[in-house]
């Protein structure tokens, strides 16, 4: 019963949100029947109706997530960065694909019936002899006339025509620009992520935290191949290990990255005892272990 308190309400929100989806697909659908009837008034209310359908599907999502607690109230809708723009290009692809079709039957069909009542045989072949460019000639014989025919056609509009050619360019354009912008600003954002992470950890100094190994045998033939692990060791280029008087050995074939610096160290002739590890990077950013090589017989 406890678990059931603890997560009614979350319940009640996924409920509530798929019962929107339901009717928001009821709606759609009844906007899908309307296309079907009269596609040439109702096929833009279906391409804008679909887009507010989306626009709520999303919102019930965001109430999933919520409910869930999987949501974010610094990012547009709650939703993952980036989703807004993904709806916009996608649906401004669709709009593109739905609008297409509809200006190309507009003006593949479109255009007013004229109709041209009683005209004879002759005057029929001359007509169609004469208007080549008529859309959708149909001619019709009168009842209880001989030699007698109604003839209609479509009369194109070169200005709907030309207007339907350049709302096509345009949305064409608009689909274009706002794709490759969301596309674009994705890459950037990708880009620039790894970049200012590389920039924050260059602007830090280096940290040293241990060795590997801290012991190690001057009478042990070959150099000493030393590991350094820390944080932000990526610049290092420079290893030595120091001991109070006397010389100071520098590490040979120093390779870092940006948890651990690798290096070797000829101590053939050095003095047993503690050593301290001294790293850096030619300049200013320099970490130091102090005592932590032990070096014996």
């Amino acid at each position: 019963m406890e678990t059931i308190k603890q997560y009614s309400g979350a319940i009640l929100t996924c409920v509530g949100a798929l019962v929107l989806v339901g009717i928001l697909c009821g709606i759609f659908w009844l906007l899908t029947g309307l296309v079907s009837k009269d596609a040439g008034g109702s096929l833009p209310l279906l391409a804008i109706g679909g887009v507010v359908v989306l626009i709520f599907m999303l919102a019930a999502v965001t109430m999933v997530f919520t409910a869930l607690g999987l949501s974010n109230r610094e990012l547009a809708m709650g939703l993952p960065d980036g989703s807004i723009r993904a709806v916009i290009a996608l649906s401004l692809i669709v709009l593109f694909a739905i609008l297409s079709i509809f200006l190309y039957q507009q003006v593949s069909t479109g255009g007013q019936i004229v109709t041209i009542a009683q005209m004879t045989g002759a005057e029929r072949a001359q007509f169609v002899k004469d208007h080549t460019n008529a859309r959708d000639i149909q001619s019709v014989a009168v009842p209880g006339k001989a030699d007698s025919f109604d003839v209609s056609y479509r009369s194109a509009n070169p200005a709907s025509d030309d207007f339907a050619k350049q709302l096509l360019v345009l949305l064409g354009t608009l689909m274009t620009a706002v794709t490759s912008f969301y596309l674009g600003a994705g890459t950037v954002t990708s880009a620039v992520k790894p970049g200012n992470e590389s920039g924050a950890s260059a602007s830090q100094p280096p940290l040293a935290s241990g060795i590997k190994p801290d012991t190690f045998s001057i009478a042990t033939t070959g150099p000493l191949p030393l590991e350094i692990t820390g944080t932000n060791l990526n610049v290092i280029t420079h290893v030595r290990i120091v001991k109070a008087g006397v010389p100071a050995i520098a590490g040979t074939k120093v390779l870092s990255n940006a948890t651990r610096v690798t290096c070797e160290l000829d101590v053939s002739k050095a003095s047993p005892g503690t050593w301290d590890i001294e790293i850096d990077d030619g300049g200013s950013k320099s970490a130091k272990l102090p005592g932590k090589l032990t070096l014996t017989p």
